[in-house]
């Protein structure tokens, strides 16, 4: 689809000696995956296959907590309303639902406030700040969003409005002279761990609220908010993290609430067979959808039905949206890449007035993956232009963005992916300025692909044990990927092009007495032969408990591909 040649996969093993570190009760594939991932104690191991023994820090260590807990108990008794502002995205949208229910539960009055991302942008601004004034609101918490607001922020000041910041995202070099910014990035945070999503900021904060009214906030009924946020959002799924999202999935598929009960039906699932692929594949895209193509208002609508005849009505609006975002989708796609043609900078830039500002970051992730190199698309509008950007391999973008922040009227977001506003006639010189920044940091070998492999095996190795153990590395996702391993001179025997445009592959490989069916994700047109050296994980269909091998790469045996060895 690229008008640029794509370099052949480097194939890399995570640590080259594991197997000689594993622990010698496990099964050896299990063992050895394990050890790649440096757990080779027999208490790591028993973490890691009970994420709930994990530790839960202490909310307390994170910075400005205290004086949040004060204004927030102040505002709960004196009945006076509570402004809660979030992010379109499902990590914003679920915050705002957790704080609404958890809230209220107190007692509080609030005001939910989720932005139109067509006539707002992102983050909190001075129309929102005075209309939720104007409601009353003299406090004004911010989830997934405000730690960049300095200007937003003043003016709440202004107005005679304290600010509460719940928020994920890199730390600018100023902070807002909000009354508290709660976020675990923040330089010198005594908190042990800076990846939680804004969702899980937001629970936290919760759980330190509760307890200071001598209350427990109950994890039953909220947690599964938080895993939902978590997934959907990429977070890393270690640490706390994956504690959180392994206690929500369970709370999710034994008492799923409504909204989330109909919108997995909607998906062609059922909320008993819930996992973290469910989230991110089956109910992420059509939450997301909302503020995509419509509003993100909707999407909390879903989270917040109290019955499941109003939950499938809006879950079924959702599905409609989330049609039309992926019809969208495929067009942008291919407008971008007539506009990039044989384009070969190592970082894309594209955009133009017709592309639509709901899914220009799914356009940036995609062209991520189809030119190995970071992306930024942008709508072009009468004045400004809106654009999202996607990092490729260790490439810092929202640092490379910052650099040129006297370009652009607001910017923010992750390391990985990050968003900002410019004047149209700065866009010229900034793609100028940022190639140069990526062709400065990024060597060519920078730009190859690369899959990263836990272990070497045999198809005919994987026993009813091993597959057992290699499936309980659940909740997987970004920062606990399913095991990767590499299997050698595997015979294929079937191979069939899938997919509306025929992008996919299905597969059928045997070894020994092993047969496997698979799929090869965007690997239609990828060189076929009779006997293919595969790199793959074990999977069950997001949609089911069907086992089968999603093959993230495969080559003729004949080509003999050398598996790079990065750790010892």
């Amino acid at each position: 689809m690229t008008g640029a040649a794509q370099p052949t996969p480097r194939w890399k093993l995570r640590r080259a000696f594991a197997h000689q570190e594993r622990l010698p009760n496990l099964p050896p594939v299990v063992g050895t995956v394990l050890a790649a991932r440096g757990i080779t104690t027999r208490e790591a191991a028993e973490r890691f296959y009970k994420p709930h023994l994990e530790a839960r820090h202490d909310p307390l260590l994170l910075p400005g907590m205290e004086p949040a807990l004060r204004r927030t108990r102040e505002a709960i008794e004196a009945r006076e309303p509570i402004a809660l502002f979030g992010d379109f995205d499902v990590d914003g949208v679920t915050s705002i639902a957790l704080l609404k229910l958890a809230l209220e539960r107190l007692g509080a009055v609030t005001i939910p406030y989720l932005p139109d991302r067509f006539r707002e942008g992102y983050g909190l601004n001075v129309g929102a700040v005075d209309e939720l004034r104007e409601a009353g609101a003299g406090l004004l918490i911010s989830a997934d969003c405000g730690t960049s607001s300095v200007a937003e922020v003043a003016h709440a000041n202004s107005l005679g409005m304290d600010a509460i910041v719940l928020d994920h995202h890199t730390v600018p070099s100023e902070l807002p002279a909000a009354l508290a910014v709660i976020n675990p990035k923040r330089e010198g945070s005594p908190y042990p761990f800076t990846e939680l999503a804004a969702v899980g900021v937001s629970y936290r904060f919760l759980q330190a609220l509760y307890e200071s009214l001598g209350r427990e906030l109950p994890e039953r009924d909220f947690l599964d908010l938080v895993a939902l946020g978590t997934v959907v959002d990429v977070a890393p799924l270690e640490d706390e993290n994956r504690a959180i999202v392994a206690s929500g999935l369970g709370f999710m598929r034994e008492s799923p609430r409504p909204g989330v009960e109909a919108l997995a039906s909607i998906a062609g699932t059922s909320a008993d067979r819930i996992r973290s692929e469910t989230l991110g594949f089956g109910l992420g895209p059509r939450l997301n959808a909302a503020g995509r193509m419509k509003h993100a208002r909707t999407a909390l609508d879903l989270l917040l039905a109290p019955t499941p005849l109003a939950a499938r009505q809006i879950a079924e609006e959702l599905d409609v949206l989330n049609r039309q975002r992926q019809a969208e989708c495929e067009q942008g796609l291919l407008e971008a890449e007539a506009l990039l043609g044989a384009s070969d900078d190592p970082l894309t830039m594209v955009g133009s007035e017709r592309m639509h500002a709901g899914i220009i970051g799914i356009i940036a992730g995609r062209l991520v993956e189809a030119r190995s190199r970071p992306a930024i698309v942008y709508e072009q509008g009468p004045e400004t232009s809106r654009a999202s950007a996607r990092t490729f391999g260790d490439f810092d973008i929202v640092k490379a963005i910052r650099k040129e922040s006297d370009l652009l009227v607001r910017h923010g977001g992750h390391r990985a992916a990050a968003g900002f506003t410019i004047r149209n006639e700065h866009l010229d010189r900034f793609k100028e300025r940022i190639v140069n920044t990526a062709a400065e940091q990024l060597a060519p070998e920078d730009l190859r692909p690369s899959v990263t492999i836990d272990a070497e095996a045999s198809l005919g190795d994987l026993s009813g044990v091993e597959i057992r153990g290699l499936t309980q590395f659940e909740p997987c996702g970004h920062g606990n990927r399913r095991p990767v391993l590499l299997s050698r001179n595997v015979e294929l025997r079937d191979a069939r092009q899938v997919g509306a445009d025929g992008s996919h592959l299905k597969l059928k490989v045997r070894e020994g007495a092993s047969t496997w069916p698979g799929i090869a994700f965007r690997m239609g047109e990828a060189e076929l032969a009779d006997q293919i050296d595969i790199v793959y994980s074990l999977s069950r269909e997001w949609r089911g408990d069907r086992m089968e091998l999603e093959v993230l790469d495969f080559a003729p045996s004949a080509e003999a591909r050398p598996l790079d060895r990065l750790g010892g």
